[in-house]
């Protein structure tokens, strides 16, 4: 602040901060990593310190132990098996993704509304690498850091006591907005649990227990 009977000058000083860098692949350049059209294979050694009492004197001794570590390029098909399929929870992940896979917006009273994956540490949160020649960060997704199934690929089933087809244990949760439920019928009537055993003395423990 400069002040005189002439003149009023004020002088901000704002933080001079880089704009972080968002990359969705990314390539290790090291002789300690090596690419083949299969795999991603990497050297590294642990570094510790051993330590031992000699005469009354601690000693303190630096060893390193180096490990391999190999990773399929190829990312295989995952299947997910879930108890209880036809539940609240079970349904409402398998719509989920589904409505995601598929791209399915619906509309509700304050307007449409997206698929997304937000929620999810793979799916929606980052990873800082470091800083480029600019100073600026960089970050990755957390997913890119190694071959990963996407949600998307994932094949779902499971066992239920109840037979009723997963439209229809959908409609019965009642967790998802009509409109969106709607649209995935067509995606889940013909999906249906595995017979699952009913213990109805243990269940009639777990009830009371709870």
């Amino acid at each position: 602040l400069q002040h005189n009977s002439h003149l009023l000058v004020y002088f901000t000083m704002e933080p001079i901060t880089a704009t972080p860098r968002l990359h969705y692949s990314f390539k290790v350049n090291s002789p300690d990593v090596a690419y083949t059209e299969d795999t991603i294979t990497s050297q590294y050694q642990y570094r510790t310190t051993k330590t031992k009492v000699v005469d009354g004197e601690l000693r303190a001794e630096p060893v390193s132990t180096g490990y391999t570590f190999r990773t399929e390029r190829k990312v295989p098909k995952l299947g997910v098996m879930i108890v209880g399929l036809g539940g609240n929870n079970g349904t409402t992940v398998v719509a989920g993704t589904i409505a995601n896979r598929e791209g399915i917006s619906w509309r509700t009273k304050t307007g449409v509304q997206h698929p997304n994956y937000y929620g999810s540490m793979l799916m929606a949160s980052t990873i800082r690498l470091g800083h480029n020649e600019h100073g600026e960060e960089t970050y990755v997704p957390f997913n890119s850091i190694l071959p990963m199934v996407h949600p998307n690929d994932m094949v779902f089933g499971g066992w239920d006591i109840s037979s009723m087809d997963l439209a229809a244990a959908m409609e019965r949760a009642q967790v998802l907005e009509y409109d969106l439920q709607r649209q995935l019928v067509p995606h889940m009537k013909s999906m249906k649990p595995l017979p699952s055993r009913l213990d109805k003395q243990r269940s009639s423990q777990s009830w009371q227990i709870s």
